[in-house]
């Protein structure tokens, strides 16, 4: 058996099987089978082929209505998490940890890096203390890529790389940092990023000068408070590279809102001077963490104002920076107010407007509370004035202290709770339901107080799934607080019952829980009664700092899907509401 070549078609022979069943068939008969035939089997091979695609393709479509997570904000919280479990290892390597006599456990490492990732600044350590260098870096690293946002960081890079960022990069980047417009997205995190870097850079400068010529006091204590605690200080006085690293630290720190300090364990108290010493550090944390607060759309209006004016075009503040700034500043003004009234009503009972001595000879600080006090007569005016202001407005998102939380009174304690639960504004360093979405909580039950059908601000009309959602984000805010408040009282209520009584148990642990919630990291406990909290009670707290971090939107979305199902509009019926 052998082929001939027979006829042409296309440029291509025809072969011929000489033992062909038919061989009396004419040629353009054979052609015409061939093509049949040629076309069967490519058929044949198309149907393989989508059969084995569609196997393929159904094992992606399993996988993916199996995976939890939405594409956006679930990659956000999925990045999230894996940064937070990463920096947890890392914070257990051994060499990191500086004292030896500090009960380590991973858990420990996750809630540190839970709590410097999202720039809350509660800790079950004293990063003075127990870390080295390299341990109080890496938590440094940590707050600047949670602050200023870990795919920020991406853009910048790629920015800076000359590389074009991807439509995909941009919705996650909008979702973490971003604002309303898509299209201004990358242009506004790079505003943003430069002036952040810039305020951190200048803080930087101003607070090296103060660590270097400001020394550390323990004035208005008495000797058994100075034996005690004098150990857990680091004294940067006079001391070039110890004050150079102590302003890069808490520039970074005090920017993006986390509350972390390598100075002692009381925050900035040491530098609460009578003699106004230290109010240049008090006022650049301060200014920095208002900045840091204010959010990343913000910072893109006042770049496009000034460019405006230059130009003399005619550019109008968002609704976003309106609403923001509008809030913010009520909310910085009237919150020092109202804790000053309560603290007033105290009159000589107020910690924060006298200067008290401990009597008794205890020297274990958790029942500092429980002392006995001598008034010693009224705090000067200004110092009365900057220790409540400072203090209050750190509750916004900071967490740095001048005095110990615990001298506020519980009314006190309450109004800055409420204050960590509205926190800062979206795209912000800061945590919290948000500025705007307390701002339309409230215009909403002013439009019902008015019996408006729509929500306005700055005459214009809020969208209605905006309402909706800032209403549902308020909501599940108060139900996370809620049962953050019970679960850790239930798990761990006699090691924090151990400061004071019951009652006040509550007031310090809803002030933990919205600080958490809130970001901002200032903690009524010691950090024994934080090491001594059930491991429930740890997560739930991890939990809580995640969620402040993402935010409620973000979190909420990240297990939604879209729904590709058609759906149906059921009849209405009134119900009698409260």
């Amino acid at each position: 058996m052998f082929l001939l070549l027979e006829g042409q078609e296309n440029g291509k022979f025809i072969k011929k099987n000489e033992s062909d069943e038919n061989p009396g068939l004419s040629l353009k008969e054979k052609r015409r089978r061939h093509k049949e035939l040629k076309k069967e089997r490519l058929e044949e091979r198309r149907r393989k082929f989508k059969e084995e695609g569609q196997e393929r393709k159904s094992f992606i479509t399993k996988f993916k209505n199996w995976w939890p997570l939405s594409k956006v904000s679930g990659k956000i919280l999925l990045i999230y998490f894996l940064t937070v479990l990463v920096g947890g290892l890392l914070l257990a390597i051994p060499g990191v940890i500086l004292n030896s006599q500090f009960h380590w456990d991973f858990l420990t490492g996750i809630f540190t890096a839970s709590s410097a990732f999202s720039d809350t600044g509660i800790s079950i350590s004293n990063a003075a203390a127990d870390y080295s260098f390299w341990g109080q870096l890496l938590i440094l690293i940590m707050i600047q890529i949670g602050g200023i946002g870990i795919l920020t960081f991406k853009i910048v890079l790629l920015i800076s790389l000359g590389k074009k960022v991807s439509i995909n990069d941009q919705s996650v980047a909008q979702s973490e940092r971003g604002s309303s417009q898509f299209s201004s997205t990358v242009e506004m995190i790079k505003d943003g990023f430069i002036f952040l870097t810039f305020v951190e850079i200048i803080g930087m400068v101003m607070l090296f000068f103060g660590f270097y010529f400001t020394p550390l006091t323990f004035e208005n204590y008495n000797s058994i408070y100075k034996d005690n605690f004098s150990y857990q200080y680091v004294d940067v006085y006079h001391d070039f590279g110890g004050s150079l690293w102590a302003a890069i630290f808490h520039s970074i720190s005090a920017v993006n809102n986390a509350g972390f300090d390598i100075i002692s364990g009381s925050s900035l108290q040491p530098y609460n001077l009578s003699d106004n010493q230290g109010y240049l550090i008090q006022s650049v944390f301060l200014v920095q963490w208002v900045i840091g607060g204010l959010g990343y759309p913000t910072f893109h209006d006042i770049k496009q104002k000034i460019k405006a004016r230059r130009t003399g075009q005619v550019v109008k503040w968002s609704l976003f920076t309106k609403l923001n700034f509008t809030v913010y500043l009520t909310l910085f003004l009237v919150g020092p107010l109202l804790v000053f009234l309560s603290e007033l009503s105290q009159g000589k009972d107020s910690y924060i407007l006298n200067y008290y001595n401990v009597t008794r000879d205890e020297t274990f600080y958790d029942v500092i509370l429980s002392y006995e006090y001598i008034d010693i007569g009224p705090k000067p005016v200004g110092q009365a004035f900057m220790d409540i202001f400072f203090n209050v407005t750190s509750s916004r998102n900071a967490g740095f202290t001048t005095v110990d939380i615990n001298q506020f009174n519980a009314g006190s304690k309450l109004i800055m709770s409420v204050w960590m639960f509205i926190g800062s504004a979206p795209s912000s360093t800061a945590g919290g339901i948000r500025t705007t979405t307390f701002a339309i909580v409230i215009l909403t039950i002013i439009s019902i107080m008015r019996n408006r059908r729509s929500v306005v601000a700055f005459r214009k009309k809020i969208p209605e799934e905006t309402v909706r959602r800032s209403l549902a984000v308020a909501f599940v805010g108060v139900m996370v607080i809620v049962g953050a408040t019970a679960i850790i009282y239930i798990d761990s209520n006699k090691v924090l019952a151990n400061r004071t009584n019951g009652d006040k148990t509550i007031i310090e642990l809803i002030t933990l829980i919205c600080s958490a919630f809130g970001t901002v990291g200032l903690n009524p406990f010691t950090t024994g009664q934080m090491i001594g909290l059930g491991a429930f009670s740890k997560i739930t707290l991890i939990f809580i700092m995640f969620i402040g971090q993402l935010g409620i939107s973000n979190t909420l979305l990240a297990f939604i899907k879209p729904n590709n199902k058609k759906s149906y509009e059921f009849l209405e019926e009134e119900v009698v509401i409260g």
